[in-house]
């Protein structure tokens, strides 16, 4: 008898392998339209390469019925301390939502309308020279992910270094990047336009704010 329900149990083996593997037939339905997802991506990473110096390394996005969650990963051979990265990465998201939130195609399959920075992540790889092997403490690393902002120092890049000083990283809450991006790049308009424009015309100060202005009677 045990030779005999070996002997089953092999048969049925073999049967059970020999068995056919059963594909859906279609048609298939094209959920959505990856072409242009690829074409927004591409477009808009060459404009971040050409005003930005940033690599597009790789892209994906999940999605089900509708695109839920879009990844984006960059390099850059910039050498940035916090604030300046901060706006970089400000910039790139705030530009990449308005694009896709505006697009004809994609605004209607994405999973939630609008598109926002808990949609996204992001993440900028910088690799320099100087910062990797003489000044660790610029910015290594920016990622944003799940709704947050974080910045790593080149030696917080490295898991193999044993003394690292953890206060060489920090992170914060994506509205707060974007609050303190804008608040740097208002501040730096008055800088960059009289270096753009040393002599300019002598008229009243373009830089006073809307609410310091009496409402119009």
């Amino acid at each position: 008898m045990h030779k005999i329900a070996i002997i089953l149990m092999f048969l049925g083996t073999l049967l059970v392998s020999c068995q056919t593997r059963i594909v859906p037939e279609g048609p298939w339905v094209k959920k959505i339209d990856s072409e242009e997802l690829s074409r927004l991506v591409i477009n808009f990473s060459t404009k971040m390469k050409i005003e930005k110096h940033l690599e597009l390394e790789d892209s994906w996005a999940a999605y089900d019925d509708n695109i839920s969650k879009i990844c984006l990963r960059y390099s850059s051979q910039r050498l940035l301390t916090v604030y300046d990265a901060r706006l970089i990465l400000v910039e790139l998201v705030e530009d990449f939502l308005y694009r896709l939130n505006n697009h004809t195609i994609l605004s209607f399959e994405l999973n939630q309308y609008p598109f926002t920075a808990l949609n996204l992540d992001v993440k900028i790889d910088f690799q320099s020279y100087y910062g990797r092997f003489v000044d660790e403490q610029y910015v290594g690393l920016v990622w944003l992910q799940a709704g947050c902002s974080h910045f790593y120092a080149f030696d917080r890049k490295d898991p193999s270094l044993i003394s690292i000083d953890w206060s060489h990283d920090r992170f914060e809450p994506y509205f707060k990047s974007r609050e303190l991006a804008l608040l740097k790049r208002q501040a730096d308009i008055p800088y960059i336009e009289q270096r753009d424009n040393p002599n300019p015309p002598k008229s009243p100060s373009t830089y006073t704010y809307d609410r310091y202005f009496s409402p119009a009677l």
